[in-house]
This record gives C-alpha cells, sequence and structure tokens, in this order.
C-alpha cells in the first residue's frame, strides 16, 4: 500500500489522541497532593561554588 499524505494525517491524528488519553488518565490517577521533599545529602562534589573557577 502506498504511503499517502492523507493516511500519514490521519495516523497522526490517532496519536495526538493516544497522548492526549494518556495524559488525561495519568492526572486523574496523580496524587492530590505533591510527595514531601525528602532529606537526601547533596553531592557537591561536582557542584562549583560561585565565584571561582571551574574544576578541571
Amino acid at each position: 500500500m502506498p504511503d499517502t499524505k492523507s493516511g500519514r494525517e490521519r495516523k497522526g491524528r490517532g496519536k495526538r489522541q493516544q497522548l492526549e488519553d494518556h495524559l488525561a488518565r495519568r492526572e486523574l490517577e496523580a496524587d492530590d497532593e505533591p510527595p514531601e521533599p525528602t532529606l537526601e545529602t547533596v553531592d557537591s562534589e561536582y557542584l562549583d561554588e560561585p565565584g571561582e573557577p571551574a574544576a578541571e
């Protein structure tokens, strides 16, 4: 079957609808509140201090 512009457009509309359905479903299933921040230690070995030259 040849590849036609109208066929590609039709498939694109289907993919857009799938994406919209997926995003709507994900939003409905999401928690009402965002998760609490955790107290993880930050590995600052790779972070440069402001005003210091980048480590080489």
